[in-house]
């Protein structure tokens, strides 16, 4: 479950870091570089976003760091503690760290440790707590998905919703990116406890995309299923599988965009785009 949230973040990163960077933690990002280092052979996992922040006077560069977190972890401090000594002693720049917490729980997450010697500390914007209109207007819809995970206030939850789905509506064009969008949308709305209200609002306002029958693909939930049609049912996902990726073939979007995007193997792609070169 935490690698759809992850994978949402890592797709949309790009777009939504410079509004998260000057909304929720008051910095302007001049210019931003690649930190070439692979931290990943010396620690856990890959940071969700590193870079390099670059001023016109060198001297206020610095190293940008940043953390998703779906679980509360406990030991948070100390993996950024990490994070900033590797940087530190490679680079030789300040670091600024932030971690965005998107659960659905209060974070209890230490975010300073002062030690004999150490005194070290890192943000953590609790998204639960930042107001849904920071998110909901803007023209990216990376970041108006976001709202879903914000604070409604006092606000109707079904009315935020609708506005939620009417924003990324209006700045979307009805076609495989819209779709991409509103099947993150409803991938973040499980956090909040919302994927029903999503998915019932989406039928209403008669979106393109389809999340009931992608849902009961994902869960084996297909009424044929019930009725041990298990075999047929296959070839029929697969028959669809196959007239979705031609038409995306034809499109020219890249084998891996369709195979990420329909969560097929790259491999069954590869050879439905085989079998149209011998036609």
């Amino acid at each position: 479950m935490a690698q759809d949230y992850d994978k949402i973040f890592k797709e949309n990163i790009e777009e939504i870091i410079i509004p998260l960077a000057e909304k929720l933690l008051n910095i302007k990002l001049e210019k931003l570089e690649k930190i070439t280092q692979d931290l990943q052979h010396t620690i856990e996992r890959k940071p969700d976003f590193l870079k390099k922040v670059v001023h016109k006077d060198s001297s206020k560069d610095y190293i940008l760091h940043i953390e998703f977190q779906v679980a509360d972890e406990p030991q948070m401090a100390y993996r950024m503690l990490e994070y900033y000594a590797m940087l530190l002693r490679s680079h030789d720049l300040n670091l600024k760290q932030a971690v965005f917490f998107i659960g659905s729980k209060k974070p209890q997450m230490i975010t300073r440790l002062e030690k004999e010697n150490l005194s070290f500390a890192f943000t953590l914007i609790d998204m639960q707590k930042v107001d849904y209109k920071q998110f909901v207007n803007s023209k990216k819809p990376e970041e108006v998905i976001l709202a879903i995970l914000a604070d409604f206030g006092n606000e109707d939850t079904i009315t935020v919703i609708q506005t939620i789905i009417k924003q990324v509506k209006s700045i979307t064009k009805p076609n495989l990116k819209q779709k991409k969008y509103v099947k993150q949308l409803e991938i973040l709305s499980k956090l909040r406890g919302l994927q029903s209200e999503i998915i019932n609002q989406l039928e209403i306002m008669a979106l393109t995309y389809d999340l009931e029958n992608d849902i009961r693909y994902k869960q084996g939930q297909e009424k044929g299923e019930e009725r041990g049609e298990k075999r047929g049912e296959k070839r029929g996902e697969e028959k669809k599988a196959t007239s979705a990726i031609k038409n995306m073939l034809s499109a020219n979007l890249s084998k891996k965009q369709i195979a990420d995007f329909l969560e097929v193997p790259l491999e069954f792609v590869q050879k439905i785009a085989d079998s149209l070169k011998n036609n």
